[in-house]
């Protein structure tokens, strides 16, 4: 049986990198340090609680990722396409916002019912088909939104950190690929970049005026920069880009809010943990 607890979410992975950073050989050991002193200051810097431990697997695969256990893991490939510490901090802080908003937990659960429903003998193939469908067009709309909600998380995280949040545009465009976006779980990665420079548009204006130089942000202007003189031409476009901005604002300040309250655990987490218990309780 396939075990539904090792469900986690990765940062990407997608086609080969246009963009490289200085060749820096990085090590299990040397990895860890920079990313556990890097991650534990987005901790301590945003005042969440500190159950987070962070990993480093030496491989030549790019990928991070965060479990349900809150462990984040980064890999050593994606390290070497990290081009300084904003960057890192990055992919740091989207896995982070997969924790805060509890992505793992929830789509554990769902998985777990899911698993429960077709593993049924006493129901027809028809209807434990029809489950296998609905869960799998489900967890790709759940995996999208799930990844626009943990970046904008994750640009309030490194803005309050200290580092420039226009790294982050940076190192998904640069390691993010651009295909059909209907058939994947994760949002293109021209839409979740403009996603991401359009939340820092609003919310954090002051840091557009701080210049960041990279050849990926250079290329993702390129592409944005039409879209916001369009809308910016139009007065109605851009009374409607304020309006959503500021509904995204306000909720993710009550997210944030919820998650710092330490001795509070959500619907989703308490589920998992009580899911998880079962499974390993019967597993022995």
């Amino acid at each position: 049986m396939k075990k539904i607890f090792g469900i986690v979410f990765s940062f990407i992975i997608l086609s080969l990198p246009v963009f490289s950073a200085e060749n820096v050989e990085w090590t299990t050991k040397t990895g860890l340090e920079r990313v556990e002193k890097i991650g534990k200051n987005l901790l301590t810097k945003n005042n969440l609680p500190t159950q987070v431990t962070f990993s480093v697997v030496e491989t030549d695969e790019i990928n991070a990722f965060a479990s349900g256990d809150n462990e984040i893991c980064v890999y050593t490939g994606l390290l070497k396409f990290v081009e300084n510490d904003d960057e890192l901090a990055g992919v740091i802080a989207h896995e982070i916002g997969h924790i805060i908003n509890h992505h793992v937990a929830k789509q554990s659960i769902i998985t777990s019912l899911t698993s429960h429903i077709v593993s049924n003998a006493k129901l027809s193939a028809k209807v434990r088909t029809g489950a296998e469908i609905a869960h799998t067009l489900s967890m790709r709309k759940m995996s999208r939104n799930d990844e626009y909600e943990a970046d904008i998380t994750g640009v309030d995280l490194i803005t309050n950190a200290g580092y420039n949040p226009l790294a982050m545009v940076s190192v998904l465009y640069k390691i993010s690929g651009n295909y059909i976006d209907i058939l994947q779980t994760h949002p293109s990665g021209d839409k979740r970049t403009m996603y991401i420079y359009d939340y820092i548009t609003y919310t954090y204006p002051q840091k557009l005026k701080v210049k960041y130089t990279s050849d990926s942000y250079s290329q993702f202007m390129k592409y944005a920069t039409p879209i916001v003189e369009k809308r910016n031409a139009s007065e109605t476009k851009l009374a409607k880009f304020n309006e959503n901005q500021a509904k995204l604002k306000e909720k993710r300040i009550k997210k944030m809010e919820k998650y710092k309250k330490k001795n509070q655990i959500s619907g989703w987490q308490a589920s998992y943990y009580l899911l998880k218990s079962l499974a390993t309780t019967n597993a022995q």
